[in-house]
């Protein structure tokens, strides 16, 4: 795959040693990633823009599925178009599909219980993540979410930043609030997207569970894909793994698209990293919020931007942050040197990064990684650039309001609120040092404890 994506008729005027070079570069990069497993050839990735080309395949997928339709969303709300999904997944239990539907429990919150109750009646198995009540079905602290979206419909499968929500819809399907992007996938891949639904049961309590899916074959043509996964209470880390050492590794361009955008320190650094050695960057993120009724994602983002603007001052013909704001810029993509490419569910923030649980398609090909790119700079266009002098950076009341925002949010996603800390590797460490201290060496303890008096 690598010497077919570096091939000579995509690049015809590159030097052959170059070349060679970066066939090297990828190849090696690429192995590293496989230590992470879910990985194959042979795929078909599409990209799809907006919610109402999201929808339509999602629901056509659904309404031609013989065998199964697994559905995770963080949210699922009461509109019209989750309505729709409502209607498509009863119909396909009615059919006799194994119709599992996995929400989270505060994110769709709104899911009317009708709807609940109706697809039960009908075969299917609606699950909340870590529900609130009743407590006997908690399976974490409170900030602990599903952020995952993904579908499974017999041997397509779906993921990406789309919740089914009326936001995400455009003009048939919803209020255009938002921007977002998803792919639909086939071929090998699809059995990888499967397991990561079922890690997320697992999780859940394992209250329902089912078994992987047929892997289906490689498609003539195909490309290579890698399906990534946060999960941190089973310490796999393997999106934000990937995403860091592939913004590290990137010698000419990064495009990123995102929302809610304070990432935490290892991904700051390694975009600090980025231009001082000499290739582009440029984040394309939104200019408008979707917190109410204080916009505290924008302030946040303001209070970081204004110094990671300051931080690549030397870098400016380099470095371009553009702020889309015709709608809540949802979209989270990202390519690197026109070659490789994510479509996922996860922000850059610390919520994702080490809460929630997330899910993300790698992809190793030209075509989509500059299909990718040509999305993000076509938004650029209608977005504003933002700079340093910006008012919004220098007013002292504005940045005294950021900060304290941009903290807040830093603060509730740390330890003190989650715990989660104690599935990190040094936790473990010193969970394993003390059990031994106070097992291995307990009589030791308390012999030295009474010899007093002795010299």
């Amino acid at each position: 795959c690598v010497h077919s994506v570096f091939s000579r008729e995509n690049f015809p005027d590159e030097e052959e040693t170059s070349l060679d070079a970066r066939r090297l570069k990828w190849a090696s990069l690429l192995r590293k990633f496989q230590k992470y497993g879910h990985y194959s050839v042979g795929n078909r990735v599409a990209v799809l823009e907006g919610g109402d080309a999201g929808y339509a395949a999602m629901l056509a997928a659904i309404a031609a599925a013989d065998t199964r339709v697994w559905c995770e969303s963080y949210i699922f709300d009461n509109s019209h178009v989750a309505r729709l999904f409502f209607r498509a997944l009863r119909d396909a239990a009615r059919r006799g599909c194994d119709v599992v539907l996995l929400v989270d429990y505060i994110g769709s919150f709104g899911l009317p219980a009708e709807w609940v109750g109706e697809l039960q009646a009908n075969g299917a198995e609606v699950q909340f993540f870590n529900p609130v009540l009743p407590s006997s079905a908690n399976v974490g602290p409170l900030s602990f979410r599903d952020h995952r979206k993904i579908m499974i419909c017999d041997s397509l499968g779906f993921c990406g930043g789309m919740n089914i929500q009326e936001e995400v819809g455009e003009e048939a399907c919803g209020s255009s609030r938002f921007y977002d992007v998803h792919a639909k996938l086939e071929g090998p891949c699809v059995a990888d997207l499967a397991d990561v639904f079922r890690d997320s049961l697992r999780e859940n309590g394992g209250r329902v569970l089912r078994g992987p899916i047929p892997r289906p074959g490689r498609l003539a043509d195909g490309v290579y894909v890698q399906i990534l996964q946060s999960n941190v209470r089973q310490r796999r880390r393997t999106l934000q793994k990937v995403i860091m050492r592939a913004i590290h590794e990137a010698d000419e361009s990064i495009y990123i698209t995102t929302a809610y955008f304070f990432p935490p320190g290892f991904l700051r650094r390694a975009l600090l990293q980025v231009p001082a050695r000499g290739a582009s960057l440029s984040l394309l993120l939104s200019g408008s919020s979707d917190f109410y009724p204080l916009p505290g994602d924008l302030l946040a983002q303001t209070h970081f931007l204004r110094k990671f603007l300051r931080e690549t001052r030397l870098y400016e013909d380099r470095v371009s942050v553009h702020l889309y704001g015709q709608r809540h810029m949802h979209a989270k993509h990202m390519a690197v040197d026109g070659v490789f490419s994510y479509i996922g569910s996860f922000n850059y923030d610390l919520y994702s990064a080490r809460r929630n649980l997330e899910v993300g398609v790698a992809v190793f090909d030209k075509s989509l990684a500059q299909h990718l790119q040509s999305l993000h700079q076509r938004k650029v266009g209608e977005a504003r650039k933002t700079a340093l002098s910006d008012r919004v950076y220098t007013q002292p009341l504005m940045r005294v309001a950021c900060a304290v925002t941009y903290f807040a949010i830093r603060l509730s996603g740390r330890n003190l609120f989650d715990g989660l800390d104690c599935f990190q590797r040094k936790w473990l460490v010193r969970k394993a040092a003390l059990t031994f201290l106070l097992e291995e060496q307990a009589a030791q303890f308390v012999a030295m404890s009474m010899m007093w008096g002795l010299d």
